[in-house]
């Protein structure tokens, strides 16, 4: 991989708030139970919820957008179970290439604005087709 066109630490954790889930599987939850010293099955109810028929980590009230996974710590705005974090995030954001649409955004806005403070809220939803609804 090359050098990475983004950096975790100067964003404000999109990736962690601004979908309605972060889906995990069963190694996730042996993964988080370890971390904490727990069961598989005491991590995956004390963590997880069912989101449209997905197993998916638990949110909370966020500062900045709604809500964001229980995880991300709401003064660094970073994950604080960064080594036991689940599949889905290891994986964030190399199906971009070494770029991270987010951090995009907010940099670009930033210039725009012309203030390195400034935090674009985004969010995420996905729409219904009519037709499925039928």
């Amino acid at each position: 991989m090359g050098k990475l066109k983004y950096d975790c630490t100067d964003c404000v954790g999109y990736c962690c708030s601004i979908y309605d889930r972060v889906d995990v599987w069963k190694k996730d939850i042996k993964r988080l139970g370890k971390h904490f010293g727990l069961t598989p099955d005491e991590a995956k109810e004390k963590f997880t919820r069912i989101v449209d028929g997905h197993r998916a980590l638990k949110r909370k009230s966020d500062l900045i957008f709604e809500e964001t996974c229980i995880f991300l710590n709401q003064t660094t705005r970073l994950c604080s179970i960064y080594d036991a974090r689940p599949d889905t995030c290891r994986e964030w954001p190399v199906h971009s290439g070494n770029r991270c649409v987010y951090y995009d955004i907010l940099k670009f806005e930033r210039k725009q604005q012309d203030d390195p403070t400034f935090v674009p809220v985004v969010e995420i939803k996905v729409l219904v087709d009519a037709d499925e609804e039928d």
